[in-house]
Formats: C-alpha cells, sequence, structure tokens
C-alpha cells in the first residue's frame, strides 16, 4: 500500500506537472509565458503523517526554482503556496473522522483571489492565506519550536487515528 502511494504522488505531483511544463515551454517562450505552480506548504512545514506528499512537494518546488533561473528572462515562474483550502479533503466529515480540530481553512474563492492578485503583482511566491508567511519565518528563525507544536498538535490529535506498520 505505501509503495502504491508512493508512486502515486511522485507520479501526480512531480511528473505531472513537470512533464506539461517541458511540453509547453516553446509556446511560453514565443509568448512570453508565465508558469504558475501549485505547491503545498508541507514542503517547509513538516505535515505528519504525510512524509510522501511532503517530499515529492519538496522536489517540486525545487525544481521550478532552478528551471526558474533557466528559463529566466523569457518565461517567469510563480510558486503557490496554498494553506487549508476548504475543499473535500477538510470538511467537517474529514475532521470527525480523522479528529483534528486545529485547522484553519480558507474559502476556495477567498484563495483564489488571493493567489490571482499575487500573480498579477508579478510576484515571485505566494503564500494564501498571507499569515502562513509567519509560519515560514518561524521555521527558519527557530524551528524547533515550530516542530515542538507540530509533535504535540501530531501526538494530541492526530496520531491515534493512523495506525502505522
Amino acid at each position: 500500500m505505501l509503495h502504491l502511494t508512493r508512486v502515486y504522488f511522485k507520479d501526480i505531483n512531480f511528473w505531472g506537472s513537470t512533464y506539461i511544463t517541458y511540453f509547453a515551454i516553446p509556446h511560453l517562450r514565443k509568448s512570453k509565458g508565465k508558469v504558475i505552480v501549485i505547491t503545498s506548504g508541507a514542503e517547509t512545514i513538516a505535515l505528519p503523517v504525510a512524509s510522501v506528499y511532503s517530499a515529492s512537494k519538496a522536489a517540486l518546488i525545487r525544481f521550478f526554482e532552478t528551471l526558474r533561473i533557466e528559463l529566466n528572462p523569457d518565461i517567469k515562474i510563480t510558486i503557490v503556496f496554498p494553506g487549508v483550502v476548504a475543499t473535500d479533503m477538510t470538511t467537517p466529515r474529514c475532521i470527525e473522522h480523522y479528529g483534528s480540530d486545529f485547522i484553519f481553512t480558507e474559502t476556495v474563492s477567498r484563495c483564489a483571489k488571493g493567489i490571482f492578485n499575487g500573480i498579477f503583482r508579478g510576484e515571485t511566491y505566494i503564500e494564501e492565506p498571507s499569515w502562513m508567511k509567519w509560519i515560514y519565518v518561524m521555521k527558519n528563525v527557530c524551528p524547533e519550536i515550530v516542530e515542538y507544536v507540530l509533535i504535540y498538535i501530531y501526538i494530541r490529535s492526530l496520531k491515534p487515528f493512523f495506525k502505522r506498520d
């Protein structure tokens, strides 16, 4: 089961985005286009029970950061870090099932508006909701505190619901 999960996340999160970009590059060069990459804060902030997902997003970010340098100035690349958006994955049923009540969700429309505003401003990185920027700063300034909080949340809220082999 874990092997299938690894293959799925790698194929979808990494190869899906990189292959389509590879084939779009000639057109984007001609049209002075832009690549918008949707990633996850899980690349920077350790997300309990999502190690393979986090690794696939980290690979995606590093790939597009490098590609941004290689394609500059012809093609611009914006990397988006959406927070927890109110989708089927974050519905009350999911929260009830996994027992996590600490999730701060943002509506899809508000997240989309924030992303589009960032794209129009020409931002290289977009964190939405904007308060997520402070978590990234905290992670860089005092990573032990962020890790302690994540461990506390994991042990208190999630660990009883996820049993690993």
